[in-house]
């Protein structure tokens, strides 16, 4: 009889630990495709992060500020005789 338990014991664990091994195989692999979305994700941010500080440096250029608002905006240059002194009255 003690023969019988042990070796049920004896399998029962064995199997146990097939399925623990299994379940652990199983988890690497889920956390390695969920590592590689986000690695895939943060290299989609880093280049979208470059993209908008090339546009923001695109917008502080002086010159393409200028021919924008000389072309598309349809503005001139300033001329010192345009310019008005205000005193105040007082």
């Amino acid at each position: 009889m003690k023969q019988k338990t042990f070796i049920t014991v004896f399998v029962g664990a064995h199997i146990l630990f097939i399925f623990l091994q299994i379940h652990k195989h199983s988890q690497i692999v889920k956390n390695s495709y969920t590592k590689q979305k986000f690695e895939q994700e943060k290299t989609l941010l880093i280049k979208k992060k470059q993209a908008l500080t090339h546009q923001l440096y695109a917008y502080k250029n002086k010159s393409a500020i200028k021919d924008f608002a000389t072309k598309k905006l349809g503005m001139q240059p300033l001329r010192l005789s345009q310019i008005k002194t205000l005193t105040s009255a007082g």
